[in-house]
């Protein structure tokens, strides 16, 4: 999304188009958007991104459209119930920042710091000037508004800490990949045969490695060392591949560890795990079989479940 977004920007400005970003800045009660929701305006509409749409949106959009030079915080009341109010009945509030884009700098230093997955984080002042970019991993990992220099500024992660390592590069695997990037997940696949695991294949993976998955240990090292932020979704094509992996995931402090199998795969699994000194508190940290409960039976449904799976694990972590 992020990608998208200064993409665009950076386009429209250089075609001396004004742009304006709007941002949810801060939101309380129920709102459609919580902090950090974006999209980019200009003056014919919509450019890319939302803020939840409905009223509250169209509203933003006439305001930036009637305004695209004016960089100021304004608040919505979300309750039909008070006075000025949009009309409508969420009952909760919300202060939308109104950013013109005027520099391409901080968005073109912003774009390459996500081109090359360097953590960043996007301040934008609340009284609507010019953005910056910051490098601080003493910054918070949601968005948050925050006091810098005596002045209120919006801090949004660029990049998620987190990532999915994917294990298997079979056809669920293949439409999981798919929705993860559309999500805005960071992922990278695994795999053992090479025609399963390649950029061409897997596109938007942040890397795509052919080894042997018995010497995953000895290969994600450096940078690719697994995290609690990370996960990992198992689906290789065999008992023992699986076994492999499960025993790699272990190892880690991953916080989720996702595993595709029959209930007899998982006994068996379990009861082998045990055999080699797996605790059982060791074992409740893999959740099997992967994904919610929807009477998925198609790869493409299969995705679904697990990608709703991880977006409820990601808004715990």
């Amino acid at each position: 999304m992020f990608e998208q977004l200064l993409t665009t920007a950076l386009h429209e400005m250089e075609q001396g188009r004004p742009v304006l970003l709007v941002s949810v800045a801060r939101a309380t009660g129920s709102t459609p958007r919580k902090e950090g929701a974006m999209l980019l305006a200009g003056t014919q509409g919509l450019l890319c991104g939302t803020i939840g749409g409905g009223l509250l949106e169209h509203r933003c959009l006439e305001l930036a459209a009637a305004q695209t030079a004016c960089g100021r915080l304004m608040r919505f009341e979300l309750d039909n119930r008070k006075a000025g109010s949009l009309g409508m009945i969420c009952g909760g509030s919300t202060e939308v920042l109104f950013t013109p884009l005027t520099d391409p700098a901080p968005l073109r230093e912003a774009l390459s710091a996500l081109q090359h997955r360097t953590p960043v984080w996007l301040r934008l002042p609340l009284d609507g000037t010019t953005p910056y970019i910051a490098q601080d991993d003493t910054l918070p990992a949601r968005p948050t508004v925050l006091s810098r220099n005596g002045k209120d500024v919006l801090c949004v992660p660029l990049t998620d800490a987190g990532r999915v390592f994917v294990i298997g590069g079979g056809h669920v695997s293949h439409e999981l990949c798919a929705l993860l990037h559309r999500l805005g997940f960071r992922h990278i696949v695994i795999d053992d045969r090479p025609e399963f695991c390649s950029p061409t294949r897997f596109p938007h993976a942040e890397h795509t490695l052919s080894v042997p998955l018995s010497e995953l240990a000895g290969t994600l090292i450096g940078t690719l060392r697994p995290t609690e932020a990370d996960a990992f979704c198992i689906m290789t094509r065999g008992h023992e591949g699986d076994a492999d992996a499960v025993r790699y995931a272990l190892s880690t402090p991953a916080s989720y560890i996702g595993l595709m199998g029959s209930r007899r795969k998982r006994e068996t699994l379990f009861c082998t795990l045990a055999q080699e000194g797996f605790s059982s508190e060791a074992q409740q940290r893999i959740i099997t079989p992967i994904g919610l409960e929807i009477g998925a039976q198609t790869p493409a449904e299969i995705a679904v479940s697990i990608a709703a799976q991880l977006i409820a694990w990601r808004s715990t972590h």
